[in-house]
């Protein structure tokens, strides 16, 4: 009993060993088409790309800023070869025949504060307009670039279910060559059938096995793009099940265009405000100090002053090219649109009319697979009384296989008219699918 216990032990050892070895590798391949989609959401790219929808609001900000004052501090200290005045003087501030001291030095110290205001600069309003509706792009930029990658994922996912379902059906074919393969050959060991028959049904066994090396390179494409898209190791499919049907409602790459249009538009006007005139506020408040040249005492004098200043622009070719360019650019904005929604919409309505089309293909490919099923049954009973050649009981077996291969496509399809409509429709697939 002592012996026993203890062959079963060391039995029991290297399947237990081999258990754990492969549970975290089962647990890291097998994921759901949320966390798929999910991680998607959070790949360096979709962050990159969010980033830049933040910069384009801070690049508004920094429009904006360019109207407010500017106040800073200054200080200077001067060294001159002659006497120089503080500030200007006038003939009264100072007696020179009672011996006061001048404020003139040759080593001054200036220091104060500076104000720079723009009132009205025009170009600044447009640049600042056109900024917030290229930030206004950049969210949406942001958005298509999450969807797409979101449809990638689960377009990917449906075309590995539908490649997975294909092995299967060919695996299925194979098990059942492989059983009346072995009926055949016992019957040509009998001498009850030519060896021909034989090779007939190894002929076809042949041809499915280098279809399964055709869809297991398929596989490993598909997993490499789905790692591409998620950096997640996908090593089997995962279930995909329609939570809601993506509906219809604005398309999202006019939107896209209609906010680079409108900057276009304000670029215009940027351009134009070259010719009109600019108002700006400015002012200083200083101090300057020095020895007086005639008496060595300490001199200080506040020197404070404000001032507008209007500059009106009247002649600059480079406004009349920076609006002929400008104008060029909006024209071109508006091209880009008026294309954008004549695909779109025919894109829109290519999938809308599609997939009723698909599913009703998938209702007869359904039906038509029960039917080929069933004379494959027949077939095969036939085939094994002798009352049908394998020619015959070899295409009942393919039109199976045509038949299930119709089934997986008309599904995949479905799939990917779904991850279509929510990308030009800017739905997030996350409640799309489950």
């Amino acid at each position: 009993m002592i012996l026993a216990k203890n062959f079963h032990t060391k039995r029991l050892w290297p399947a237990l060993l081999c258990l754990l070895l492969l549970a975290p590798a089962r647990q890291a391949s097998a994921f759901t088409i949320q966390e798929l989609l999910e991680a998607a959401s959070h790949h360096p790219d979709v962050e990159a790309s969010e980033l830049a929808s933040t910069e384009g609001a801070l690049r508004e900000e920094q429009a904006a800023a360019a109207l407010y004052p500017r106040v800073s501090l200054f200080g200077k200290a001067e060294a001159y070869n002659s006497p120089t005045n503080l500030r200007p003087m006038p003939p009264t501030e100072v007696n020179v025949a009672a011996g006061d001291a001048i404020p003139f030095s040759r080593e001054i110290v200036r220091y104060g504060l500076a104000v720079e205001a723009p009132l009205y600069v025009a170009k600044v309003y447009r640049l600042r307009e056109k900024l917030r509706y290229l930030a206004e792009k950049s969210v949406i930029a942001s958005r298509v670039n999450l969807i797409s990658r979101q449809a990638a994922v689960v377009s990917l996912a449906s075309g590995y279910r539908y490649l997975s379902q294909l092995r299967e059906a060919v695996d299925a074919r194979l098990k059942s060559l492989a059983a009346t393969g072995e009926a055949v050959r016992l019957k040509v060991a009998n001498g009850r059938a030519a060896e021909a028959e034989l090779m007939r049904i190894d002929n076809s066994v042949i041809a499915l096995n280098q279809q399964q090396n055709d869809l297991a390179l398929k596989i490993l494409d598909v997993q490499r793009d789905l790692t591409k898209f998620t950096g997640l190791e996908v090593q089997e499919p995962v279930q995909l099940t329609l939570a809601e049907a993506p509906g219809s409602g604005e398309l999202i790459g006019l939107k896209l265009e209609e906010a680079e249009l409108q900057a276009q538009k304000k670029e215009v006007e940027r351009a134009q405000a070259g010719r009109y005139p600019t108002l700006s506020l400015y002012g200083t408040i200083s101090g300057n100090d020095g020895m007086a040249y005639n008496t060595d005492e300490h001199v200080s004098r506040a020197y404070n002053f404000a001032g507008l200043v209007v500059t009106v622009p009247l002649f600059d070719r480079t406004v009349s090219a920076d609006e002929q360019l400008a104008r060029i650019g909006e024209c071109k904005a508006e091209k880009k649109l008026a294309d954008t929604r004549i695909e779109l919409t025919a894109l829109e309505k290519n999938l809308t009319s599609r997939l009723p089309v698909v599913e009703a293909g998938l209702a007869l490919a359904e039906r038509g697979l029960a039917n080929d099923v069933q004379l494959l049954e027949i077939a095969r009973v036939s085939f094994g009384s002798g009352r049908m050649s394998s020619e015959e009981y070899l295409r009942y077996e393919a039109q199976v296989l045509e038949a299930q291969a119709a089934v997986a496509k008309n599904r995949d399809e479905q799939w990917q008219i779904r991850a279509k409509q929510a990308v030009i429709h800017g739905i997030d697939l996350r409640g799309v699918v489950k």
